[in-house]
């Protein structure tokens, strides 16, 4: 994920210690615009959650198990995040941006919206930390690595096409010097 820095407004908030649904209906209600990022401790590795908020409101959700190098975006996300914020091993972290800012993170990350209501917030929070996420991940299921991602979405293939341009034009330039030494 590539967020930009923005403004620190807390760090290393613990996640044993705070009520996770009532600190985002504090950043709905001070119309906040920007992320908040959760790291845990998960059952075998580390784990980060981000929702960003526009003008208070969650509009979208990433979720990354850096052990197996799989990302999670939109709703399948943000269930995550809320499972994370249960975890009483794990820090979160606020970070203010710009409205315009937020607007490219969404046009730039389409997969990743998602629009939480309320009572979503109230029927996805939990009292205790569950693996069973990263077990679905472990066995394939979720959104897949970047390169899968790539490739889902057919842009798998541009990496190759940008080899092979580059090799055609390596392979003209080395002609051309070698016909223009025979001239």
């Amino acid at each position: 994920m590539n967020l930009p820095p923005g403004i620190i407004v807390k760090t290393g908030i613990d996640t044993a210690t705070i009520d996770f649904a009532a600190l985002l209906r504090e950043l709905k209600d001070k119309v906040f615009n920007g992320y908040l990022a959760i790291t845990v401790e998960g059952a075998s590795a580390i784990e980060e959650g981000i929702v960003v908020f526009d003008n208070g409101k969650v509009v979208a959700s990433f979720y990354e198990y850096f052990k197996y190098n799989k990302q999670v975006l939109g709703d399948l996300a943000f269930q995550r995040v809320m499972n994370a914020a249960a975890s009483k091993h794990g820090v979160a972290d606020i970070f203010q941006l710009t409205n315009d800012q937020v607007q490219l993170i969404l046009a730039f990350n389409e997969q990743a919206i998602c629009l939480p209501s309320e009572g979503d917030i109230k029927k996805l929070r939990s009292e205790s930390f569950s693996p069973l996420f990263e077990e679905q991940i472990k066995d394939g299921e979720g959104t897949g690595t970047k390169t899968e991602l790539l490739k889902k979405f057919k842009l798998g293939d541009v990496e190759k096409k940008e080899k092979v341009e580059q090799v055609q034009d390596e392979t003209e330039d080395f002609l051309r010097d070698l016909f223009k030494g025979k001239q």
